[in-house]
């Protein structure tokens, strides 16, 4: 087990260096950030004086040196936009993305699981196939699109539900929908091809030639078969959700990292996207370390090979 986090640690230091770096000389070649900081009327003498103050008047090299040494210490400077910290910042936005989140992947887990274990059993129904049928429709549509259809729906014309923002309890609803429902669609067609394939199997045939009922063989033996590929494509999945709710939280003006992510790339904000995209990739690399580690409870073979 610790080699194994050791393992995983020592992957998780690269992969943030290395999606660091890559944003750093990415976010340099977009544009001069001076331009947008000083405003439409600054004069070239205002704008090189801001480019001094800024750090980007060095050469590239010299910047990415100071930009390790804030990576380092977790200290990014100052954003161009607030004038404030940006890393604190990011921090004081990061529970209301984990909210949005864990909301909306436990309600994408609750609908995909079963659905996807009914649309199995019931294959050959109309039922089943209309479960198919959907997923592969809600498989299709962009996340954003749906954000929109539902502001349109719930919030214009019938007026349930508040458009943006997270100052009532009912404003999860829509993020949280919109967010889940692409990776909803993909596990319950994914749930539905593991548990079909199971139960095709020699030990399902087995189990009802010695009088298991088809319960106790669904629910104990198949689901926890299943359980390690599906938690296999659950942590790539993750990693496309956490980009996917940066998107959601911009169409809902949900108050956390996505939203100043947004903001940042409109300014030409280095600090805060730095900041941002080095926290987004802390939490998907730990999101995959979770997974990993859940391994060795689920699957016993796996506990043997590491031992």
């Amino acid at each position: 087990m610790l080699r194994v986090l050791g393992s995983r640690a020592l992957q998780l230091i690269l992969v943030v260096l290395g999606i660091s770096t890559l944003l750093f000389f990415l976010v340099r070649v977009s544009g001069d950030p001076a331009l947008a900081v000083a405003g439409s009327e600054a004069t070239t003498e205002d704008i090189e004086i801001i480019r001094e103050s800024l750090g980007l008047n060095r050469s590239i090299f010299e910047q990415y040196f100071a930009f390790l040494i804030k990576l380092a210490t977790l200290n990014f400077g100052d954003s161009y936009i607030y004038l404030q910290p940006s890393m604190p910042l990011i921090l004081e936005a990061l529970p209301s993305t984990l909210y949005l989140s864990f909301v909306a992947f436990a309600l994408a887990m609750l609908v995909a699981i079963p659905a996807g274990i009914f649309a199995a059993v019931k294959r050959r129904n109309a039922s089943g196939r209309f479960i198919l049928s959907m997923s592969m429709l809600g498989q299709s549509i962009p996340p954003f699109i749906i954000g929109i259809f539902m502001i349109l729906v719930f919030s214009v014309w019938l007026q349930w539900l508040p458009s943006f923002g997270n100052e009532q309890p009912t404003s999860i609803i829509m993020p949280a929908i919109a967010l889940s429902a692409v990776l909803m669609a993909r596990h319950t067609r994914l749930v539905r091809a593991y548990f079909i394939e199971e139960m095709n199997r020699g030990y399902v045939r087995t189990g009802k030639s010695l009088g298991f009922n088809n319960r106790r063989i669904r629910f104990k033996h198949i689901l926890r078969n299943i359980s390690v590929p599906m938690l296999s494509l659950i942590g790539i999945d993750l990693g496309k959700f956490v980009g996917g709710a940066v998107i959601i939280e911009a169409v809902f003006a949900w108050p956390g990292i996505g939203s100043l992510m947004v903001n940042a790339v409109k300014a030409r904000d280095y600090p805060m996207l730095e900041a941002g995209v080095f926290t987004v990739a802390v939490m998907v690399v730990l999101v995959n370390l979770i997974v990993d580690l859940l391994y060795q409870f689920v699957d016993p073979r796996l506990r043997a090979k590491v031992n």
